[in-house]
C-alpha cells in the first residue's frame, strides 16, 4: 500500500494559503482553480489522504437541530497540480477548523 506523498512531510505552500486557493462548482462536483494562472486553470485531484477521522466533532455542542450536527470530524488531505503551469500543492478540507462567518474573517 502506498502513502500519501509517499510518506514525506507536506504542508500547503504561500501559494494556496490566505485566500489565494478559490474554486467553483459544475453540478455538484467541486473543482479547484491554479492560484498561479490567470484564467481559472482547474487543478488536477492526484491524491488525497483521510489526515484525521474522529467520533465526535466539537463543534457539533453549538449547532441546533440535532439533524444538522457532523456525524464525525475529519480532515481531508489532497494533493493537486496544475497541467498548465505545473505547480503541485497541497490543499485539506476539514470540519474540525474554523466553522463559520465570512471569508474575509478566515485567520483573523
Amino acid at each position: 500500500m502506498s502513502k500519501f506523498n509517499n510518506g514525506k512531510p507536506y504542508h500547503g505552500s504561500s501559494a494556496v494559503s490566505g485566500g489565494k486557493l478559490q474554486g467553483a462548482t459544475d453540478t455538484d462536483y467541486f473543482y479547484f482553480f491554479c492560484p498561479s494562472c490567470p484564467d481559472s486553470e482547474m487543478l488536477r485531484v492526484l491524491d488525497y489522504e483521510v489526515r484525521v477521522e474522529q467520533a465526535d466533532n466539537p463543534y457539533n455542542e453549538q449547532l441546533k437541530p440535532k439533524e444538522l450536527k457532523a456525524k464525525k470530524g475529519f480532515t481531508l488531505a489532497f494533493k493537486v497540480h496544475c497541467g498548465k503551469c505545473g505547480l503541485t500543492d497541497f490543499v485539506k478540507v476539514s470540519n474540525l477548523g474554523w466553522q463559520g462567518g465570512s471569508h474575509n474573517a478566515v485567520g483573523k
